[in-house]
């Protein structure tokens, strides 16, 4: 795949909150976010109002969705990773962290290997929230499945609601990328590979169904030298929808750490 020109990264960034340049009263911080899968940008938008002004949040916007719908969604992991790599490129002249929600966290720990083999400078930290660690992710359905199923399994973990699930035009936007961000995860087997140096924090739904159950997301402690942690939030798959102020106060308290 070929190189995403400066203009072209534009399309791949959504910033929300502060938009100042680097500087005392500006932004010292990029927070790049990777939503849940069949997700968007938007996931993130209310996010600045927990963070500090210096903290940007800089949401991923991912074909096949929002003002990308046109285009089609991309299956496969290496092919996405390797357009983000380009995408970031430019942006990453400031201390950042990676976050990542479930789908978002499998593409964010990808991509952070990825920067590494470019020679490129890493981020602070990786937080990645309700996926289990990549070595013990298990099977995950995007390949197989009938649109129904998908629609089944979506409902079973909540966070989409019956006006989405229930509408068959929300469907026919909706479940192409869905089904095009769970293919590009289960098609994309473990590699043991040398840790990565930095600090990881995962945040996971005490009561989860699915393999991102506390248990499982503690295993995120295999792909780092550096220090884990993680925190347990009540609630199930979708947890972020009634613990984003706390999960985003503690990736405040991590960066400014981090960054001091």
């Amino acid at each position: 795949m070929g190189a995403v020109t400066a203009t072209g990264a534009e399309r791949w960034l959504r910033r929300y909150g502060q938009a100042g340049g680097p500087g005392p009263t500006g932004v010292r911080t990029r927070l790049f976010c990777l939503h849940f899968a069949g997700g968007n940008a938007s996931a993130f938008r209310d996010w600045p109002d927990s963070l500090p002004p210096h903290i940007a949040v800089e949401a991923l916007m991912l074909p096949g969705r929002e003002r990308r719908f046109r285009e089609p969604p991309i299956d496969r992991m290496d092919v996405l990773v390797d357009a983000l790599v380009e995408a970031l490129r430019p942006r990453l002249d400031l201390p950042y962290a990676l976050f990542g929600y479930s789908f978002g966290a499998q593409v964010s720990f990808h991509l952070a290997h990825a920067l590494r083999a470019a020679g490129l400078p890493m981020p602070v930290g990786l937080f990645v929230g309700a996926s289990a660690g990549p070595s013990v992710l298990g099977e995950v359905p995007g390949v197989r499945e009938t649109d129904e199923e998908l629609i089944a399994y979506m409902r079973d973990l909540g966070g989409v609601g019956d006006d989405v699930l229930g509408e068959p035009d929300m469907l026919d936007l909706v479940l192409p990328a869905l089904r095009a961000d769970l293919t590009a995860v289960a098609t994309c087997p473990y590699t043991p590979r040398p840790a990565l140096d930095l600090p990881v924090h995962a945040f996971s739904g005490e009561d989860d169904p699915t393999t991102a159950r506390p248990s499982l997301m503690a295993e995120w402690s295999r792909e780092t030298t550096g220090p884990f942690t993680q925190t347990v939030h009540p609630g199930g798959h979708f947890f972020i929808d009634h613990a984003r102020e706390d999960l985003v106060a503690a990736i405040a308290e991590d960066l400014d750490r981090l960054t001091a």
